[in-house]
């Protein structure tokens, strides 16, 4: 019987360490699963935030895979650009996407940023494109890659700033300042203390010479003089005639 008791005692013994050892590997797959409950709340919070601070960019922003697919847009890129959904742009390639709304936009201009002279990684480039509403318009890409810390390759970024009006307003600009070059080059000023004979009424030059006031204002501007007599000079010298 004492036998049988121990026996009985040492499986009770037995049975229960595993009961608490399942209890604490239940315990401890609860504490991992709410860690990783918590850890993927978190990631989708901050992949809505992502998703929010980029829809909120007015500018159009893309970026694409190694292989130049689209990974992902925001609705600017996506409305402005192409007029399409987003579901109907991801997983798409730029080459696929220009074949398919032909004149926009150039392939050249999303083309994957190899290298940059820029010491920030960033490659400026400039170019038209026709946009969903058939207007051309100009913009600036400023394209970046997406190295992997083993340092390949496995994307690039990429935001378009459009420059249509401020180039608009340049070219405007220029314009007026060649046309007010051209109409200053065209007018001739006299300026300064010019040295005048009190009683010929002749003017010295920068050598010495005097000159008809006439003759020094029609080279010195563009005046031209017509002759006449004023009523005093014709009573003074013409005392005989009626002028």
């Amino acid at each position: 019987m004492l036998k049988l008791f121990f026996r009985l005692f040492n499986r009770r013994s037995i049975e229960k360490q595993k009961v608490e050892e399942l209890t604490q590997q239940i315990g401890n797959l609860k504490q991992e699963t709410q860690k990783r409950e918590q850890a993927e709340n978190a990631l989708r919070h901050h992949l809505r935030l992502l998703d929010v601070l980029l829809n909120t960019i007015p500018n159009p922003v893309f970026y694409q895979d190694a292989e130049g697919v689209l990974q992902g847009c925001n609705l600017s890129f996506a409305s402005h650009i192409f007029s399409l959904p987003r579901e109907k742009i991801l997983g798409q390639s730029m080459t696929d996407l220009c074949a398919q709304l032909r004149q926009r936009p150039p392939e050249n201009l999303f083309r994957q940023p190899i290298g940059s002279s820029s010491k920030t990684g960033v490659l400026l480039i400039e170019g038209n494109i026709y946009c969903a509403d058939d207007q051309q318009r100009e913009f600036i890409f400023s394209k970046a890659a997406i190295v992997e810390p083993d340092g390949s390759f496995s994307g690039s970024v990429g935001v378009m700033v459009d420059i249509t009006e401020r180039k608009k307003t340049e070219a405007e600009r220029e314009q007026l300042i060649k046309e007010l070059q051209e109409a200053l080059a065209a007018v001739k000023t006299l300026r300064g203390l010019l040295p005048i004979c009190s009683y010929c009424k002749k003017i010295r030059d920068d050598k010495g010479y005097y000159h008809q006031i006439e003759s020094y204002i029609h080279e010195h501007s563009e005046a031209e003089f017509s002759h006449g007599i004023c009523p005093e000079c014709a009573k003074e010298h013409f005392p005989d005639m009626d002028l």
